[in-house]
């Protein structure tokens, strides 16, 4: 792998971060946000597991030093960094849209079902009925996380095929670069 193409991955990801945080302070609709998809996306193409899982530690937790901390941050990282993994293991750097489709939604599923158990566990009765109640109550919000993750999913792996891939845009029109042959070839 080249080195350049190492540092714009990097430099790519790291700039997603600086947008995830400002998206997480902006007005939104509830859970949609860029968090989990840029952690999928930084798990497909990063080179350094452990420098982009601490970088997405430390853009969470500057943005919950704005929106206040919980009890629950530690299940929420942890679901992040889930998406993380799904990206690193299951999509990768050369992922289709069905391969991004199929691990952003796996994210989002994972996402729902571990962090409202353990808003079960934290805050409801421990009984099937108080299960039920905090699952229904989350159902909602399930619509935000799926479409916010679906949409910057495709956004950061779509920006990031295009700007790979070759193509230039010439007065309005998008074409393919040409490489010049050298001589003698």
């Amino acid at each position: 792998m080249n080195p350049s193409n190492n540092l714009q991955r990097f430099a790519i990801v790291l700039a997603m971060i600086g947008i995830a945080v400002a998206s997480r302070l902006l007005p939104h609709p509830p859970n949609f946000t860029p968090l989990a998809a840029m952690c999928l996306f930084a798990g497909a193409m990063t080179v350094s597991p452990r420098i982009m899982a601490v970088s997405v530690i430390i853009a969470m937790l500057i943005s919950d030093a704005v929106l206040g901390f919980h009890s629950l941050m530690p299940v929420v990282y942890g679901c992040l960094l889930a998406n993380f993994v799904i990206g690193r293991k299951l999509v990768g750097a050369n992922a289709n849209a069905i391969q991004v489709f199929a691990g952003s939604l796996a994210g989002s599923v994972l996402f729902f079902l571990v962090t409202n158990f353990a808003v079960w566990v934290a805050f409801y009765p421990s009984t099937w009925t108080g299960l039920t109640a905090c699952f229904a109550a989350a159902v909602p919000f399930f619509q935000y996380t799926l479409a916010g993750d679906l949409v910057y999913s495709g956004l950061f792996f779509g920006v990031y095929a295009l700007a790979t891939s070759g193509a230039v845009a010439t007065h309005g029109n998008l074409q393919r670069a040409t490489v010049p042959a050298r001589a003698g070839e």
